[in-house]
């Protein structure tokens, strides 16, 4: 019975962790670095983690890379989330393509698959728009279950669902970039058992502003309109020392989501720090919940040659 409970507690931490309304795929995120800083992280990265984060910044790309992720929620031994993403620039645009997973122990996986396409459209000077798509492969899967009902197993179907993200940032001539993305466009739906109607995932929507104080420091300010009409606002923080070491800051407002959660906690902070060294780089994160505790998230990116972005 301790797996089952394990896997019930997993369950209950995702539900209690993530705004309501959605089924599936509440916990995708490629690199530390952007979940330290929160949403405003659509405008801020360039690396290979952006085929989630805002696809159109994999324009930025100067040269192939790869990152893995692993992530510990919450302190749950039978819940793991790792990723892995490879990047490259190739016919005058970024690509990426990935892989995240999150599974509990002998309940439940979700694996989804990821390719993006990050393009400039349009250059003038110091100003750059670029545009850019991910398409995400979904996938939801349960091992054979007891059923304490019939006595037997319980035969739960898995399920593949498309989707696509959609993405724009705005390199102003000005130290500010700016940047937009939509998510599950296409509207997936997953019906697990028949008859149901199933959940669908409902699009969502996320606006975010860069700003680059100075060579070392840039702040990020994020708001996203989730699909059950509650926005979350989030502001982050990067301090860069000598191209060697980063610490990062973010605080989130869940007051909306929370509020129909009936929790007495209304913001959420993440904090984490960046090493770098020859083009490798290590970051780390720490996200708090009141309800829940600490979550830990740690990234690796290791470059290809050539030159890149931060």
């Amino acid at each position: 019975m301790r797996p089952a409970r394990a896997a019930a507690a997993a369950l209950v931490a995702l539900a209690l962790a993530a705004p309501p309304a959605r089924a599936y795929f509440e916990d995708v995120v490629h690199g530390a670095r952007g979940t330290s800083m929160g949403q405003g992280a659509i405008a801020v990265v360039r690396d290979a983690s952006a085929l989630h984060w805002n696809p159109a910044a994999l324009s930025a790309l100067r040269r192939p890379e790869a990152i893995a992720d692993y992530r510990n929620p919450y302190g749950l031994s039978d819940l793991n989330i790792g990723a892995l993403a490879v990047a490259a620039p190739a016919f005058g645009a970024g690509w990426a393509a990935g892989w995240h997973r999150l599974a509990v122990r002998d309940a439940y996986a979700e694996d989804l698959f990821t390719l993006a396409a990050g393009r400039v459209m349009l250059e003038r000077g110091a100003q750059r728009l670029a545009v850019g798509a991910a398409f995400k492969l979904g996938r939801v899967s349960f091992p054979e279950l007891f059923d304490p009902a019939g006595g037997g197993a319980l035969d739960l179907p898995d399920q593949s669902k498309g989707s696509l993200d959609l993405g724009v940032l705005w390199t102003t001539p000005w130290p500010m970039d700016v940047a937009w993305v939509a998510r599950d466009v296409l509207r997936p739906r997953y019906e697990l058992v028949p008859g149901t109607g199933g959940d669908v995932l409902e699009p969502r929507h996320e606006l975010a502003a860069g700003l680059r104080w100075n060579r070392e420091s840039t702040i990020s300010l994020g708001w996203a309109q989730p699909e059950d009409g509650a926005p979350t606002f989030n502001a982050g923080l990067e301090i860069l020392f000598f191209d060697v070491f980063a610490i990062r800051s973010g605080v989130t407002n869940l007051s909306n989501v929370y509020r129909s959660q009936g929790s007495p906690t209304e913001m959420q902070f993440t904090g984490g720090f960046g090493v770098f060294h020859k083009g490798y780089q290590v970051d780390a994160a720490a996200t708090t919940n009141r309800d829940l505790g600490a979550s830990y998230h740690v990234t690796l990116r290791v470059p290809f040659g050539g030159s890149t972005l931060r």
